[in-house]
């Protein structure tokens, strides 16, 4: 399987204690009920959890990275903002334009419409961003067909690695994803073809990261797409320019 990018205690013995009770066990593995489990749950069950503690967050912010973006394509590079499931989103976003070269744009995004300031336009006015290789960034927060359902859509979850981030520590999930729910969330990628998925889960069910690598574009087989969440919780609002 490809992979690009991982996520990021009182007294040392307890520490290494703690990390050391987290690896071990950590490579038990298991679709649905079968299979190894960790502490009763299954790779299926973490998956169905961070679905539903994504879904009912008031808001969360998102930041996505990627690698391996064919040079010769519009494509969606980066992204950085707050959503919320009205579902809306205000941030900014880069897309690489072979034309323009890289440009980073402010965008809102709600009520199905998305706004940018463009190089061209420096007040915010209504975009496709189908028109960027770009999805709509609100749809990445709706509960159906959003970004969550992915979730729940991996073929064959198994348990990988657990791992340290900052305070907590996340429980690796693998598997694959087909293009057509792919296509549904992004707005983009080939529905005829199968993606890896890295997720990385807490204990409380956030969903910290997400790693998607495939045939996102023509010619290219392991473009990948890394989306990390943050700040559960916060509140999020988002009127239309």
């Amino acid at each position: 399987m490809r992979r690009t990018l991982t996520v990021t205690s009182s007294l040392a013995i307890t520490a290494a204690l703690a990390l050391a009770g987290c690896s071990s066990g950590s490579k038990s593995s298991g679709e649905g009920t079968s299979g190894g489990s960790d502490g009763g749950k299954t790779p299926r069950s973490v998956l169905v959890q961070a679905k539903k503690t994504l879904d009912d967050t008031s808001g969360v912010h998102l930041k996505l990275t990627s690698d391996k973006i064919p040079p010769k394509e519009n494509g969606l590079i980066s992204g950085e903002g707050d959503g919320s499931h009205a579902p809306a989103f205000k941030g900014k976003i880069g897309v690489r334009i072979p034309a323009a070269g890289t440009i980073s744009v402010p965008v809102v995004a709600v009520d199905g419409k998305v706004w940018a300031k463009t190089p061209l336009n420096p007040k915010m006015a209504k975009i496709d961003p189908k028109q960027f290789g770009a999805p709509d960034p609100a749809q990445i927060f709706a509960k159906e067909g959003g970004f969550s359902s992915l979730l729940v859509a991996t073929k064959s979850p198994k348990f990988g690695d657990k791992k340290r981030d900052g305070k907590d520590i996340v429980q690796t999930v693998t598997g694959t994803l087909p293009g057509k729910a792919i296509k549904q969330s992004l707005n983009f990628g080939n529905a005829n073809k199968t993606y890896d998925a890295v997720y990385q889960i807490t204990d409380k069910g956030e969903l910290r990261s997400a790693e998607l690598t495939g045939a996102f574009y023509k010619g290219s087989n392991d473009t990948s797409y890394t989306v990390e969440f943050s700040k559960y919780g916060q509140k999020v609002s988002v009127k239309a320019p």
